[in-house]
């Protein structure tokens, strides 16, 4: 599985929640996840335990990382060992489906072994559909995160390894979509907290909720609208002022969404949000906001993937809770041979600390393989080359990133 299809950052779930979220250990996938998902030769079987269906499977890399730090100068390279074991067990009962699924993503560092950590996730989810097209879901969720040396606000020190994050939350939410209409209706509760001590000030809370409705008057889409609600507490005030660092956003946005089956899927919008501080010292702000995430698939074995974000997420830098970030992501899946998958991406991303002058800009392009040797082994290899430029030049670095290694899908 690629590591993130743009960047494994700490980045915004989405525009919607405006919410900032460290990634966790991820689950095992495919180089081109739009094409093996539809193919019935290579698409992995869950196995049959009883009233139970078992998928598990796990990922062994060798990589190799120019500049292990993001420094601007003198970069430092090293060789790491990953290894992605997950499992997946679910169980049906007539119109209810609860899952619980784990995964561990452990890395060691041939030189620099500061920065070996593990992160891990523990899903637990359960649905109730009454009739199809509709549905009644609760998730709850822990995480053991690791933050990347190159996310915008990334730990500088060295010797004392990356920052690492626990993260505790849960969602529950309804869903209905018909011929004509949909309704989704979702509350979110996230508390993210900031293993070492001297990373307090990183801790927070965070609540939201959004309904979206929608109308087809035919054709492939519907017209969509959305309003939420979004509210972060952080645990301490900035450390140099005092200051309450606490938010709520209000926003609304519009726009459509692709109905299954057709040559389109997915859906894009974009709205207005309003920012109010809890402190008046803190200045109120009103924003574009947009999310968009697109499929186009004009052949069988070809998908080319849009992702689009623009949106308020949490900061910690002084002068500000929050920082703008707008991203762009192209990326095609193609089978070029039965069992050879291909993949290529290219992102940008730009960020803008509220408070500050400083903006990054960063643009990443990167590629890979898979060769499918039966249904459950695979071997792959990927490369990606980043660059970050920005107003800080504490900020800039330049790095190359290349992996093989090894997928087993039992």
């Amino acid at each position: 599985m690629r590591n993130g299809r743009f960047w494994v950052t700490l980045t915004a779930a989405c525009a919607v929640s405006g919410i900032a979220s460290p990634v966790s250990a991820q689950e095992i996938g495919s180089t081109a996840p739009a094409i093996l998902a539809k193919d019935p030769e290579y698409r992995q079987s869950p196995i049959r335990v009883g009233p139970f269906t078992l998928k598990a499977g796990a990922e062994a890399e060798g990589e190799y990382n120019s500049n292990v730090f993001a420094e601007p100068v003198a970069a430092r390279s090293d060789f790491i060992a990953r290894i992605r074991p997950y499992a997946e067990i679910e169980h049906a009962a007539g119109s209810f489906t609860t899952s619980l699924s784990g995964k561990l993503d452990a890395r060691r560092y041939a030189d620099f072994t500061s920065e070996n950590a593990e992160a891990y996730n523990a899903t637990l989810t359960t649905r109730f559909s009454p009739r199809e097209g509709e549905a009644l879901f609760l998730t709850g969720s822990i995480d053991r995160a690791i933050e990347d040396r190159g996310d915008p606000e990334a730990r500088r020190v060295q010797g004392i390894g990356p920052r690492i994050y626990r993260i505790a939350g849960g969602s529950a939410g309804y869903t209905r979509q018909g011929s004509r209409f949909l309704i989704e209706a979702v509350g979110d509760a996230r508390n993210v907290n900031a293993l070492d001590p001297i990373d307090d000030d990183r801790d927070y809370s965070s609540y939201s909720a959004r309904l979206t409705v929608g109308y087809r008057p035919g054709g492939p889409f519907y017209f969509t609208g959305t309003g939420y609600y979004n509210r972060l507490n952080f645990r301490l005030p900035e450390a140099v002022t005092n200051v309450d660092r606490d938010v709520s956003t209000i926003g609304g946005m519009v726009g459509i969404r692709f109905a299954d089956g057709g040559l389109i899927s997915g859906g894009v919008s974009a709205g207005i949000f309003r920012l109010k501080a809890d402190d008046d010292l803190r200045p109120d702000r009103t924003g574009f906001s947009m999310q968009g995430l697109l499929t186009y698939r004009p052949r069988e074995r070809t998908a080319l993937n849009l992702n689009l974000f623009s949106g308020d997420v949490a900061s910690f830098r002084a002068g500000g809770s929050t920082r703008n970030e707008t991203r762009i992501g192209l990326s095609v899946d193609q089978e070029i041979r039965h069992n050879l998958l291909g993949s290529a991406e290219i992102g940008w991303e730009r960020t803008k600390f509220v408070g500050s002058n400083v903006r990054q800009d960063r643009v990443r392009v990167g590629g890979g393989l898979e060769y499918l040797v039966n249904r459950r082994l695979s071997v792959f290899g990927r490369a990606s080359y980043g660059t970050r430029s920005s107003d800080d030049p504490l900020d800039e670095y330049n790095r190359f990133q290349a992996g093989v290694g090894v997928r087993v899908r039992l």
